[in-house]
């Protein structure tokens, strides 16, 4: 194989994690690991967030067109919150059905919204490729917008089901992150 630079060696790890490299890829990267610390970080960063994503190839590569510059604990915090958000939705939602109940309508509304945007963001936010930073923006804003919303929503109902009062939480620790991060990006 010819000599290749720690992006295309890094480009291997990513096909690796998804189990798609060649054999004289797994030598060639296997030697590279050996005398270089930055894409053995690399490598040990892109499988941790991996494994948070629930095999979502997740890890975030500097990239001219990006931004923003996650770091891998940033990062695996707010794909944790809005996975957890996401559940907590759907839980909430599906309970919010069971009842059947017309003042539960807009806060159901809001639930399964919420765990379609908190999805969204979250494999937006683990892309194996860099992504706009106005995407990132966007998906963000959105998905703290969302959950500010569940928040208020299922705050309303949470002395008297469990489930609004979990949701409202993951909600509004989502919401925090998110607004968080924002505040965190350039321009």
């Amino acid at each position: 194989m010819q000599t290749m630079d720690c992006a295309q060696y890094r480009e291997v790890l990513s096909a690796r994690l998804d189990g798609e490299e060649t054999a004289a890829e797994r030598e060639a990267i296997d030697a590279h690991l050996t005398v270089c610390a930055a894409c053995r970080r690399f490598a040990d960063d892109a499988a941790f967030i991996t494994m948070l994503a629930h095999g979502t190839t997740a890890f975030w590569e500097r990239n001219t067109t990006v931004e923003p510059e996650f770091t891998i604990d940033r990062l695996a915090t707010i794909l944790q919150a809005l996975t957890d958000l996401d559940r907590n939705s759907t839980v909430c939602a599906t309970a919010m059905m069971a009842h059947n109940a017309a003042d539960m309508l807009n806060a159901t509304r809001a639930a399964l919204d919420c765990a379609d945007i908190a999805a969204a963001a979250q494999r937006v936010l683990s892309r194996p490729t860099a992504t706009d930073a106005g995407v990132i923006r966007a998906v963000l804003e959105a998905a703290a917008v969302a959950a500010e919303r569940c928040a208020l929503e299922c705050g309303q109902h949470a002395k008297h089901h469990g489930h609004c009062r979990v949701h409202s939480e993951s909600a509004h620790r989502a919401a925090q992150l998110c607004r968080l991060e924002l505040s965190n990006m350039p321009g």
